[in-house]
């Protein structure tokens, strides 16, 4: 006599709220990047008055190109949770819609992988380029206000 396995899909698991608290949690993430990278591109602009090298500057374009590329995914996903949110009432309105229900499931569980492979791209972006501002900053010698 064989078993049948069931699969469960994690979403069928979670309450309408810890849904919720789950979206909450990645628009308040997002919008942390969101400051971070203006902080970012700020102190990239900072380097522009230093002496530095060609190779020097072309790692900070480099740095600055990867997170304006970085801010159009950003809207973009700050968009997608907004949206998310909003469909929640589709859960707690108290009328069956099943089909609907599933539906707002399946898209959690997609978004829930994209903003995970999104957060991780982030970090790989933001740790590779703040290695490259620590190396100019190691060798950029600071200004002398008396020259």
């Amino acid at each position: 006599m064989k078993s049948e396995k069931i699969k469960y899909n994690y979403t069928e698991w979670y309450s309408a709220d810890e849904l919720n608290e789950h979206s909450k949690k990645w628009l308040s993430e997002l919008l942390f990047i969101k400051d971070e990278q203006q902080f970012l591109l700020n102190l990239i602009q900072s380097f522009s008055t230093k002496r530095i090298s060609k190779n020097q500057l072309a790692q900070l374009e480099d740095f600055k190109n990867s997170i304006n590329e970085n801010e159009i995914m950003l809207h973009s996903k700050i968009s997608q949770v907004k949206k998310h949110m909003n469909q929640l009432k589709i859960l707690v309105d108290g009328v069956n819609q099943l089909e609907m229900e599933h539906g707002y499931k399946k898209t959690h569980k997609e978004l829930f992988k994209s903003m995970n492979k999104y957060l991780l791209d982030y970090r790989t972006v933001k740790e590779r380029g703040l290695a490259k501002l620590t190396s100019i900053m190691k060798t950029t010698k600071p200004s002398n206000n008396n020259e």
